[in-house]
């Protein structure tokens, strides 16, 4: 069955747009795609720091152009499309496991070497919201998160994830010309 685990939309609406992407912007198959405006207009990959999101861009495994904008993909804005993501449990930075408990939860995203997860232990710029997952079955390092115990980045380790929907109020928030 792990084999079979995909990443990414896997269902909902499907708007869309072509976006261009910052120069070398890394992205991962297994992993989510969820991308911010780099205030020039282009995606990059979403973190913790990110408040705002401009959609999940469709791609497996690619490092995009070192020219800015040379790259494009296109990123999925549907408010009503569910995307699958790993899940950062590691039982001390990020303490909280997927249960039922937590769909309707508004969470962030945090990026680890490289792959993007669903943080559900943080929820302060709400990014998106849970609608389903799978818990992990042992809580993994925080070495085993940031690829080190196997020393290769963009490696989405352990069992668990998380399926969530972009926060509409959280989608470009920010005005032409503010």
């Amino acid at each position: 069955m792990a084999g079979k685990l995909r990443f990414g939309q896997i269902r909902g609406g499907h708007a869309s747009f072509p976006l261009n992407m910052g120069a070398s912007e890394q992205l991962y198959g297994k992993s989510g795609r969820f991308v911010t405006n780099d205030a020039s207009g282009r995606g990059e990959v979403a973190g913790a720091a990110s408040t705002a999101l401009q959609g999940h861009v469709e791609s497996g495994t690619l490092t995009c152009s070192s020219t800015e904008g040379l790259t494009v993909l296109n990123c999925v804005l549907d408010v009503t499309a569910v995307f699958r993501l790993p899940l950062a449990y590691d039982g001390s930075a990020y303490t909280v496991n997927y249960s039922t408990a937590l769909n309707g939860e508004l969470c962030d995203l945090v990026t680890i070497d490289g792959v993007q997860y669903v943080n559900p232990t943080t929820a302060t710029h709400e990014l998106v919201r849970i609608v389903g997952g799978k818990a992990m079955t042992t809580a993994g390092t925080a070495a085993m998160l940031a690829g080190i115990v196997t020393g290769t980045a963009g490696l989405c380790l352990g069992d668990g994830y998380v399926d969530v929907m972009i926060n509409a109020t959280e989608l470009y928030e920010v005005a032409v010309g503010a």
